[in-house]
């Protein structure tokens, strides 16, 4: 009985937070109640208590479930093999479609926008950066050693480099015709190939 209960809950719950991602992204996070995700979810409001405690929980839920969607990502950066290769890999997957769809950016510009006044989300949010900053710093001064690309700070370059990436990202919806985003990529790692001085 308790394993069924316990299966029960294993699958409910990722289905409940799939539909809060929706109503939110329908709706804004201010508007998705607990309510409207019940019904989303086709369960009752109770329900969601009882599996989450609260909203505030289900919402760390969610921005734990988002961050590993964007971890997974990371975890696929390349570390080893030739460096000319390495590198390549790595622009390639940064400025990908799948890179770029990971997250409903209504969803993702939330739960930002909800880490000004959250501390605990800022901290996952920080954490996650901050593993994806470090393996960028490795691999700006593993690349500068093997002579693929010529920067002398490292860290500073990592800060470039994020900034290059998370601005197209975030902001490319705005000002792309429709149609272009593949040329909108390649136009993108030909800069970030500048910002490095790549050979």
């Amino acid at each position: 009985m308790t394993g069924r209960k316990r299966q029960s809950a294993d699958e409910r719950k990722p289905a409940i937070l799939k539909a809060f991602y929706e109503v939110i992204e329908a709706e804004g996070f201010e508007n998705a109640s607990v309510a409207k995700v019940a019904k989303q979810a086709g369960v009752h409001a109770s329900l969601i208590i009882h599996y989450f405690g609260s909203k505030e929980k289900m919402v760390m839920a969610l921005v734990d479930e988002v961050l590993r969607t964007y971890a997974a990502l990371f975890a696929r950066l390349p570390e080893g093999g030739d460096p000319k290769e390495r590198l390549e890999r790595l622009l390639s997957l940064i400025w990908s479609r799948e890179w770029y769809e990971a997250a409903s950016f209504s969803v993702v510009f939330s739960f930002l926008a909800l880490s000004q006044r959250d501390a605990e989300v800022m901290e996952r949010v920080r954490n996650l950066y901050g593993n994806y900053r470090r393996y960028l710093t490795k691999q700006m001064a593993l690349l500068s050693e093997a002579g693929v690309i010529r920067v002398d700070d490292p860290q500073a370059t990592t800060e470039a480099l994020i900034s290059l990436s998370e601005g197209s990202h975030y902001f490319c919806q705005y000002h792309l015709k429709a149609g272009t985003f593949d040329a909108h990529c390649a136009h993108m790692i030909r800069s970030a190939r500048l910002l490095l001085g790549a050979t």
